[in-house]
């Protein structure tokens, strides 16, 4: 299973942005702040690192399919897949259903 893979294939192809474009990008998203039972239930799991940057996430990658969850850094109460793909890293912005933040899952 390569959750991160088939999570690229999914995306829309609209524009594409190029990843200096968008380090000081800031999401619009209004993200509703996790409850402690939430974080401390993300915290069990091997693949949540909590907060972190960016920089530091992408040195975590060693591999294609390597993938974590954190709390993004530049939008405070959202959470970001970072994974590895075709060498490359990659960091998504997760979004709930009602698309109001992330509450389950830069």
């Amino acid at each position: 299973m390569k959750p991160f893979e088939d999570a690229l294939k999914n995306q829309s192809l609209g524009p594409v942005l190029s990843k200096a474009a968008s380090v000081e990008c800031i999401s619009p998203v209004s993200p509703r702040a996790p409850d402690a039972k939430m974080l401390e239930e993300l915290k069990a799991e091997p693949w949540y690192q909590g907060e972190m940057s960016r920089k530091e996430a992408e040195g975590l990658l060693k591999r294609d399919g390597d993938f974590l969850v954190r709390k993004s850094t530049t939008n405070p109460g959202s959470f970001v897949l970072t994974g590895m793909h075709n060498g490359q890293a990659k960091h998504l912005l997760l979004v709930d259903p009602e698309g109001t933040g992330s509450n389950t899952s830069q």
